[in-house]
């Protein structure tokens, strides 16, 4: 009794000594956020004001909502959040510029030859880049480009533009040359076809001297993802030289969305011990190539994996439903601690 009190009460000593996250911590930390909980919800903005010194728009920065018709641009809902990250003295980062998918039905519905399709990929970007100049540290420029087998995914701009990674890099940087510019993706574990392809990519975008700048590494996994397979892509990562970025971390629970699925404390734990690897792991990267790591928004209530694959019974995140650190929160925090 007498150990487990004095190992409480140095669990509360390392907590309050550095109560946030973000302290334990020498890289940017974040998550992505949606403007309206932003404005409506008191604990979601506090925890995105308390927490993190980074945002990334978790969705009003696609073209779908960005640009919802040829001619109107909709900056509304980002501005929202970069005004937000600004006055709360974070860092912004921009998500993404070019994706097959929340494409917008007037792009889906354009018929043009090759020229044609470039301008208005090239006027999308341009016109999303130099509205954010200055304001924005870096951008998700192509998003989720390849297939599990490493061929290029079919999609709008991979049908009419040829080498369109490399043009939409080109085009955002020269309109804002100071923004850091990231090729985003996920499940690039135990799927090794994919992985080349994305090294293949950024060796060929540097051999034509284009600008290319990070890595996103989205990580959305799971409890049961094997750690080695998560290392190799980390390690395979740093070698390219280019900054890694964490982009989208959340850990589910619940993979196979069992309906009776419980999140008792066996699961919780095996979460938190995840969360340890990746944070741990990230911090052996770098200093130089460390952009920082993202969770994918802030709350289990608020996780995407609940609402897209169906999945009420799942718990991604730190933050549980009414917005309490969860174990996993103090785990990671007094284990950070420990290694600063």
């Amino acid at each position: 009794m007498k150990l487990i009190t004095i190992l409480l009460g140095l669990s509360y000593c390392l907590s309050a000594q550095k109560p946030h996250l973000k302290e334990a911590v020498k890289f940017p930390l974040g998550s992505s956020v949606n403007p309206r909980l932003l404005n409506e919800n008191e604990a979601y903005r506090n925890i995105a004001t308390t927490e993190w010194t980074s945002l990334t728009a978790e969705n009003h920065m696609k073209m779908m909502l960005i640009h919802p018709a040829a001619d109107r641009f909709d900056f509304s809902k980002g501005d929202e959040i970069v005004n937000f990250a600004t006055a709360s003295g974070k860092r912004m980062h921009g998500h993404t510029l070019v994706w097959h998918n929340q494409v917008p039905q007037w792009m889906k519905d354009f018929q043009g030859d090759q020229k044609a399709w470039e301008s208005l990929l090239k006027s999308h970007i341009q016109t999303v880049v130099s509205h954010y100049k200055g304001k924005i540290a870096g951008w998700d420029v192509v998003n989720e480009s390849f297939l599990d087998d490493g061929s290029l995914r079919p999609s709008l701009w991979a049908d009419h533009i040829p080498d369109y990674i490399a043009k939409s890099f080109q085009w955002a940087h020269e309109s804002d040359p100071g923004a850091i510019l990231f090729y985003n993706d996920y499940g690039q574990d135990g799927k090794p076809k994919k992985m080349q392809a994305i090294l293949d990519l950024v060796a060929d975008l540097k051999r034509r001297g284009i600008p290319i700048h990070g890595l996103g590494l989205q990580m959305h996994i799971n409890v049961d993802s094997k750690r080695n397979e998560l290392q190799e892509v980390l390690d395979k990562s740093i070698k390219t030289g280019l900054k890694i970025h964490l982009s989208e971390l959340d850990i589910a629970v619940n993979p196979k969305n069992n309906p009776d699925f419980i999140y008792e404390e066996k699961v919780a734990s095996a979460q938190a011990e995840q969360f340890n690897f990746v944070f741990k792991s990230y911090m052996k990267i770098p200093a130089a190539q460390q952009y920082g790591i993202t969770f994918w928004n802030i709350s289990d209530k608020d996780s995407w994996l609940r609402g897209y694959f169906k999945r009420p019974k799942e718990y991604p995140l730190l933050f549980d439903d009414k917005y309490a650190k969860k174990p996993a929160y103090t785990t990671l925090i007094n284990s950070l601690h420990t290694l600063n």
